[in-house]
């Protein structure tokens, strides 16, 4: 019990309130449904033109391919900026407002572990694998497992204080903890407003019809669609099923009173982004989460949002 609680600290003092931990065997049972549906989203295909969903999926199945030493699982998530826009025609999903977390993520969690060395409550020994987006993982399983949210039927992990604002981080680590997984109620119940509120029908039933997310249409998409949905204003990323989600009432209210300055890399200059080349794009995105936007998608998003928002 000591040791959890130092380590439940130890990631708080990181900048992470959100922290769980479970062991590895423990674990499994649970862990095997999530990866079940997992199994059935991809042979439907819903995972549309994201081939390195498949590619990966012996390490998503079975995390002992990528840490074949793993005793415990350390999930933790911190919330991020959800001010809105100050565009009502060129939007951008609220994550991209923050700098690019990957490494920001990392670095805390590495201070966290070195923490947990010093106070002796981990070996100096201790092997660990710290996974922010950057490896084959199901995290939002995983923080599930370990009591940090559940999966809502937005497909996004969502904490009953903290909303689903946040970005999630799992470790893998050779040191048992003794910890049995702590599920969360799943308090989505019979709501239905993210399904309900998807402006391109992307959610359903059986979770995320990627080829229709927005979201995937302008991150992850790569090439001309084929066809010509309605973006809404977003030409990067989108939020509407977090919006309309009772559990980011008091995210949204909270970015509200204290709204953020911006991101110079999110640029609302309609004409400054029409002629912006390729140089000054990848200079304006280096410090963001943006740039995981290929120049060519940005213009192919941007353009298409023009063409559809109305004259002013």
């Amino acid at each position: 019990m000591e040791n959890l609680q130092a380590l439940k600290s130890s990631f708080n003092n990181a900048g992470f309130p959100l922290v769980g931990v479970v062991d590895f065997d423990a674990a499994l049972p649970l862990y095997q449904q999530h990866v079940e549906r997992y199994r059935e989203w991809l042979a439907r295909g819903a995972h549309a033109h994201m081939g390195y969903l498949e590619r990966g999926l012996k390490f998503r199945e079975n995390p002992r391919e990528l840490f074949p030493a793993v005793k415990s699982v350390i999930a933790f998530a911190r919330p991020y900026d959800a001010s809105p826009p100050p565009s009502q025609s060129l939007k951008y999903a609220r994550y991209l407002r923050n700098r690019d977390y990957h490494k920001e993520m990392l670095s805390n969690a590495e201070r966290a572990l070195q923490s947990l060395v010093t106070a002796s409550v981990i070996p100096k020994e201790a092997k660990s694998k710290i996974c922010v987006d950057t490896s084959a993982v199901l995290e939002r399983a995983w923080a599930e497992i370990c009591g940090l949210g559940w999966i809502g039927k937005n497909t996004l992990l969502i904490h009953p204080k903290l909303g689903s604002f946040t970005f999630l981080g799992v470790i893998f680590t050779d040191v048992s903890f003794g910890a049995e997984p702590n599920l969360l109620p799943n308090y989505c119940g019979n709501c239905t407003r993210c399904i309900s509120g998807c402006p391109t029908k992307a959610l359903g039933t059986e979770g995320l019809e990627s080829s229709k997310c927005i979201a995937y249409r302008t991150l992850e998409h790569r090439g001309p669609w084929e066809d010509d949905l309605d973006h809404q204003g977003y030409v990067a990323g989108c939020d509407i099923c977090q919006e309309v989600c009772p559990f980011n009432r008091k995210a949204l209210q909270e970015a509200l009173k204290n709204p953020s300055l911006g991101d110079s890399a999110l640029s609302q200059d309609e004409e400054l982004l029409v002629q912006e080349g390729r140089d000054d794009y990848k200079k304006r995105v280096s410090d963001s989460a943006l740039k995981r936007v290929k120049f060519e998608d940005f213009k192919r998003n941007l353009n298409h949002v023009l063409r559809t928002i109305s004259p002013k």
